[in-house]
């Protein structure tokens, strides 16, 4: 884990506490902790390490660059956090063991995993296939998939976990035993071809089946009450009268869905605002705080730097 943490050292906010960042990796459920993962690029880190103690963060987040013994280059993803790659590769998972098992006329299979939402994905594109006769085409994505990790990353650790018709996946333990890798290791570099996976199955038109089993992170509860009246045309103040909360509360739900990749309609919520001169701003002053922001740029609210500042993180909004 050394390499994963000297890469947040280098990438969090010179402001930032060492809690702040403790936070994110272990997956605080928190709109701030959802804000500063996004706003940072370790959005993908979100929820990386949820059972480290702060004791054994703290000795690596301090390491010195002397003291890291292998030097990787971490990637890192800014519109997915680690549990969406996770289950994103499951459904991958999931849907490769079926299609090899009903192959070979085995329909009393376990399935590897046992979460309902990526049953639900799988059991959809899975029909989907079936109806249109798609399976060779999804065993064609998956090795142009693979070959794309390969390439970006000078090889590839995931196709350990792949599993089919009396073909068991590897443990971690396992795969580092053959690769003679230490499995803290193996472990960034897992990461790193979850994160080539993501960029690579983004894209709908190389990867039309795939791109299907991408699961977006989870929301929290009360945001999900307020995507579901924003779907039927509710407006912000309409949800803080019906939710009896401050118009404060709904702006960080309306965040979290940008943050989280259910909302992209940024003009819905900036109007007059998005093409404002803070973006051209903030490009070139990334590690400000954002009262520094807000005292430079008075006319915009709190909400429209952040709505700003998380269309910038997540590659979707543009300076001119």
């Amino acid at each position: 884990m050394q390499n994963l943490f000297h890469f947040i050292q280098q990438n969090t906010h010179h402001y930032k506490t060492e809690k702040s960042i403790y936070n994110i990796i272990i997956g605080k459920k928190s709109h701030q902790t959802f804000f500063d993962a996004c706003s940072q690029q370790l959005l993908s880190l979100y929820h990386s390490l949820p059972n480290i103690q702060y004791p054994s963060f703290e000795r690596y987040y301090n390491l010195s660059q002397s003291e890291i013994e292998t030097t990787l280059n971490v990637r890192v993803h800014p519109r997915y956090t680690f549990d969406s790659l996770v289950n994103t590769f499951q459904a991958i998972q999931l849907l490769t063991q079926t299609i090899s098992q009903l192959q070979h006329k085995d329909s009393q299979f376990i399935p590897l995993t046992q979460q309902q939402t990526i049953h639900k994905r799988v059991k959809y594109v899975y029909k989907y296939l079936k109806e249109a006769n798609l399976e060779q085409d999804f065993i064609a994505e998956l090795h142009m998939l693979f070959e794309a990790i390969h390439k970006e990353n000078q090889g590839t650790y995931i196709h350990y976990y792949l599993q089919g018709f009396e073909d068991s996946m590897y443990t971690r333990q396992q795969v580092s035993l053959i690769e003679g890798l230490p499995q803290e290791l193996l472990f960034e570099l897992e990461l790193n071809d979850l994160v080539v996976m993501m960029f690579q199955i983004e894209d709908n038109q190389r990867y039309p089946i795939l791109h299907q089993l991408i699961v977006l992170p989870t929301l929290l509860h009360k945001t999900d009450l307020s995507f579901e009246g924003l779907k039927k045309g509710l407006t912000m103040d309409d949800l803080a009268q019906h939710q009896q909360v401050k118009i404060n509360t709904i702006e960080d739900h309306v965040l979290e869905l940008f943050i989280k990749g259910y909302l992209s309609n940024y003009k819905a919520f900036l109007k007059d605002d998005l093409n404002s001169d803070f973006l051209n701003y903030y490009i070139q002053h990334k590690d400000e705080r954002l009262r520094n922001y807000k005292e430079r740029f008075p006319s915009l609210s709190y909400f429209t730097i952040k709505l700003i500042i998380v269309g910038i993180e997540r590659g979707e909004l543009h300076a001119d």
